[in-house]
């Protein structure tokens, strides 16, 4: 059982965490820094993020901080990258590294028991990684494999191309290395860049599972005496989108062709048009009964997929429609899409899809949360993007009964989903 005798608890009231499931319990260190969690008594694992201010907006070169996260357990002062691997391996213990361009992450699964030696060596991961040259030169080699063989996949040069149209080339959302770019990186780069971004005194702590007063007091006596550094939440700059329109990438020896379409919205993620857009986007092809899938994939059988979704980044929120197809039904394809959106521009939602898809969105967001990984995992993902539970609010009050109209969705549609301002992208060999 957890003490909430902590001050910065005092906020909570029973219940609390039940109607807000992501809203977490607070545990202040020594230091001054928040551990952020959530509690389930009843498993027995704990979920640990690391998060950092550390993504590719901030980089120097190519490829540093996604070298930095990757490689951080690569070895310290006092441990080889053997040592630390078999102390990982040999508890169970499972470590994940992601990065975007905003953040890096170290995600940690284990067993509380093993956090007594556990904390002590990821705190000297943080402070002590010294990027040894051979590790660094393995994961640059297959890097470079890694991404020669993206720039022959379809989904990943389309999504490269409409990224770059909707931000702008130089945006940080619309940067994609090259494989030249490996070449002028080196490891003393990426220790700069963790001396810069990835120690202690820099980074976030969210828990989920098997959180206990012990555990918390663990992190408080190896974590609690670094000197707490503010970190100013980077902006990015505004994006300056190139005209809306069509745009063709051919790619030699595709064997399918990859369309991408959509645009970024003009609204913030506390709209509460955003929470009702997203209700729209699935009616669109949100769900395997949308329109797009019983169109374009059921009725046509053009695909074995399509879908239409919204994702919020910190300062934006791009919506947008990809779907892989044959080349010769690439035309076609393009032709349903616009179709399906003037649909909904100009023909009310039907009383019982409107209902169908208020379930499934709300059926989805609960299955979102159902666990406390899950609401760790969300809530580092608000962390990142600077989302709020004013996010969380709208959503439910769109999600109740009666909460959007077909005509206020009928609304949006008009307004945000006209073919004419999107980008369309369509990469293949008939492109």
């Amino acid at each position: 059982m957890i003490s909430t005798a902590n001050p910065v608890n005092d906020h909570l009231r029973p219940g609390d965490i039940d109607r807000q499931p992501l809203v977490p319990q607070r545990f202040a260190m020594r230091n001054g820094k928040i551990i952020n969690y959530f509690v389930d008594e009843g498993m027995e694992l704990v979920k640990m993020d690391f998060v950092f201010e550390a993504g590719t907006a901030l980089q120097d070169k190519a490829f540093q901080a996604a070298s930095a996260i990757n490689l951080v357990t690569e070895g310290t002062s006092a441990h080889s990258s053997r040592d630390i691997a078999e102390f990982f391996d040999f508890r169970g213990i499972i470590v994940e590294k992601t990065n975007d361009e905003v953040s890096s992450t170290l995600t940690v699964y284990s067993m509380p028991r093993y956090a007594d030696r556990l904390l002590p060596l990821l705190h000297e991961i943080f402070a002590e990684a010294v990027y040894p040259e051979a590790e660094f030169e393995v994961f640059i080699a297959k890097r470079r494999q890694q991404l020669m063989a993206n720039f022959q996949r379809t989904s990943y040069v389309a999504r490269k191309q409409w990224c770059e149209c909707i931000y702008g080339k130089d945006h940080p959302q619309a940067r994609y290395a090259l494989p030249a770019d490996l070449d002028a990186l080196t490891a003393d780069d990426v220790r700069s860049f963790h001396r810069r971004f990835l120690t202690p005194s820099r980074m976030d702590i969210v828990l989920g599972g098997a959180v206990s007063a012990s555990l918390l007091d663990l992190f408080d006596n190896v974590f609690g005496a670094d000197a707490v550094v503010p970190v100013e939440r980077l902006a990015l700059p505004v994006p300056e989108p190139q005209s809306p329109g069509r745009y063709d990438v051919r790619l030699e020896n595709a064997v399918q062709n990859t369309l991408r379409v959509g645009r970024l919205l003009p609204m913030r993620w506390d709209d509460r048009q955003y929470a009702e857009f997203m209700v729209l986007s699935t009616a669109l092809g949100g769900y395997f009964g949308s329109r797009l899938m019983s169109n374009i994939r059921e009725e046509k059988g053009y695909t074995y997929g399509i879908n239409a979704m919204t994702q919020i980044s910190r300062g934006t929120i791009s919506f947008f429609i990809v779907s892989d197809v044959a080349a010769d039904k690439a035309e076609p394809a393009l032709q349903e899409i616009n179709r399906e959106l003037q649909r909904l521009r100009n023909e009310l939602l039907p009383v019982d899809e409107l209902e169908l898809v208020r379930m499934c969105v709300l059926g989805d967001f609960m299955r979102s949360v159902d666990g406390v990984f899950e609401r760790s995992e969300r809530f580092c993902q608000m962390m990142t993007t600077g989302v709020d539970e004013r996010f969380t609010d709208n959503y439910m009050s769109v999600l109740e009964p009666g909460g959007v109209t077909a005509q206020r969705l009928q609304e949006l549609a008009s307004q945000l989903l006209d073919p004419s301002t999107m980008v369309a992208v369509n990469c293949g060999v008939k492109g």
